[in-house]
């Protein structure tokens, strides 16, 4: 008896095994070296997505609102049954009604102003974002730090939920890419590690920023201009952050800084602009400043200063020289603390509240 059990066990290894390779071999537009293959045959093997008659999968072909109704409502296990909706283009005679209706009666997706769903337009990444923060009931968020998102965007939330989760790290570019149609691929591996923590992305450490924090106010002293403090005004000059410079109580004037993939600037509303650190942060970094017909050259020196001024220590201080001998210290999430010419203190953070 034993032995045939153990006989019966390894025909039914074989078989499945077989069954398998032949499912997965009637894809012919699929291979185990495309990228989300896994994904896409976790989803396969549950029934929530499928391929076409025709024997393709079309991994690169778009996911419209009424397919990812479809596979969302699968994987919750919401009710299917085609039934009529509110939207007056999607009919009870339609697939994906009775999906939409359910996914609609969660919260999980919803129409346009015009009362209609529009079943078949192409879901961009942004959307993809908020319908799968709502079906799965995420509101841990974590920092998003894509060059291509802000806060103005309906997506915002749901993005920085979503990487929360570990369902996405974006691209190598440091985008998200909010706007770009999902493909059928793309939304799998999306979907599966929603479904399964194996499938879940690895996020790469928060990039280091060097713009200073708008909710706190910095006070400096400089040999120059006795002391003054930064405040941020609560709006935006274009795409910079526009700060206030205060002496004592009364806001003289303005600066604004801003940060993108290629460095951190500062300047002046209306006026010049320079970029202060140039990115990625590494020693030996180079690049060159203009102003009124002078040109100096600045290097990155050091990314590991611990400095101390009358604000407190700071490690992890980039140290950034001069060709004229000045040396400009900054430090992560709050700019530039100190600056030193010919061995004097110029600038110094004396205060941060």
């Amino acid at each position: 008896m034993k032995k045939y059990l153990w006989v019966f066990t390894i025909c039914f290894c074989i078989v499945s095994g077989f069954h398998s390779q032949v499912k997965a071999a009637a894809f012919s537009d699929l291979g185990e070296s495309q990228r989300f293959y896994k994904e896409m045959m976790y989803l396969e093997g549950k029934a929530i997505i499928s391929g076409y008659p025709d024997g393709t999968f079309q991994p690169d072909g778009q996911v419209t609102r009424a397919a990812a109704a479809i596979m969302i409502g699968r994987a919750l296990g919401l009710d299917g049954t085609q039934k009529a909706t509110k939207f007056s283009d999607v009919g009870a005679d339609q697939k994906a009604s009775g999906y939409i209706a359910s996914a609609t009666a969660r919260g999980i997706i919803s129409g346009y102003p015009d009362g209609r769903y529009h079943p078949n337009e192409a879901v961009t990444r942004g959307q993809m974002a908020i319908f799968l923060s709502r079906a799965f009931g995420l509101t841990k968020e974590a920092a998003a730090p894509f060059t291509d998102v802000s806060s103005s965007m309906a997506s915002y939330p749901h993005i920085k939920r979503i990487i929360a989760e570990n369902l996405t790290s974006g691209y190598e570019d440091n985008t998200f890419r909010p706007n770009v149609k999902v493909t059928r691929a793309q939304f799998s591996a999306f979907l599966a590690r929603a479904l399964n923590d194996d499938f879940k992305v690895e996020l790469p450490p928060a990039p280091v920023s060097y713009l200073k924090d708008k909710s706190k106010t910095y006070y400096y002293n400089s040999d120059d201009m006795g002391s003054y403090s930064y405040k941020f005004s609560g709006r935006k000059y274009f795409e910079w952050n526009l700060w206030d410079v205060y002496e004592g109580s009364k806001n003289t004037y303005s600066i604004v800084e801003k940060e993108d993939s290629k460095g951190y600037y500062f300047g002046y509303p209306e006026s010049e602009s320079w970029m202060m650190l140039k990115y990625p942060v590494k020693v030996g970094q180079k690049w060159s400043i203009g102003y009124q017909g002078f040109v100096h050259t600045y290097e990155i020196t050091s990314t590991t200063k611990t400095i101390t001024t009358r604000a407190g220590t700071f490690r992890n201080v980039i140290e950034v020289t001069a060709d004229d001998g000045g040396v400009d210290y900054y430090a992560p999430n709050v700019g530039l603390i100190k600056v030193i010419f010919e061995g004097i203190t110029k600038v110094e953070l004396i205060k941060i509240q």
